[in-house]
């Protein structure tokens, strides 16, 4: 019971934040506002020109425009990578509560035979050890110093892990790698460590 109420609050907290980041997005844009040009003259007077003047600040209003593009590039990217990691944590919670809440329904099936009720129990279990290893290595790997991860075990014995980092170091991958192999004995080999940004 308590961990379908864990769950449900787990669920409810990124649902939340999701509505949060919307309304924070919402607001930013709405919050735009407009300059005038107060050195600007009157409609109809003359006006001197320097061309040299001119050409400079051409010259250094492309620049700017390139670096503004370059850092919203970047800023756009950061966010994609921000509902990335909220909208694949919330997708797999979602997923192993419903998981967890049909293996359940079996086990506890009177109409079930015993031997279907035990495999479906067995597989409730490994499911609630798989998303409690996966919680350790993201809490783990967080205190390292990254900004968010997503750890998704594999059918097939192997885990990746998923960092929001631009780039990953050599030395960073061996010790996220030490920490998947200490809390889940899954082998190097089969450990594939990814970096999102």
């Amino acid at each position: 019971m308590t961990v379908i109420k864990r769950r449900q609050i787990i669920i409810l907290a990124l649902v939340v934040m999701i509505v949060v980041a919307g309304y924070i997005q919402y607001s930013y844009k709405k919050s735009g506002f407009s300059q005038t040009d107060s050195d600007a003259g009157k409609l109809g007077e003359a006006v001197y020109v320097d061309n040299q003047d001119f050409l400079e600040s051409v010259n250094l209003e492309g620049q700017a425009k390139d670096k503004d593009k370059s850092v919203e590039k970047v800023v756009t990217a950061s966010k994609e990578a921000e509902d990335y990691f909220a909208q694949t944590k919330l997708e797999k919670e979602i997923t192993r509560s419903k998981d967890v809440d049909n293996f359940r329904s079996i086990a506890e099936d009177e109409k079930a035979s015993a031997e279907v009720q035990e495999e479906a129990y067995s597989k409730m279990m490994t499911l609630i050890d798989s998303s409690d290893r996966e919680m350790r290595i993201e809490a783990l790997i967080k205190k390292q110093g990254f900004d968010d991860v997503i750890a998704l075990f594999a059918d097939n014995g192997s885990v990746d892990i998923i960092v929001k980092v631009p780039n990953l170091t050599a030395s960073q991958v061996a010790q996220i790698m030490d920490i998947v192999n200490r809390q889940a004995n899954v082998e190097i080999e089969n450990i594939i460590v990814k970096n999102k940004f």
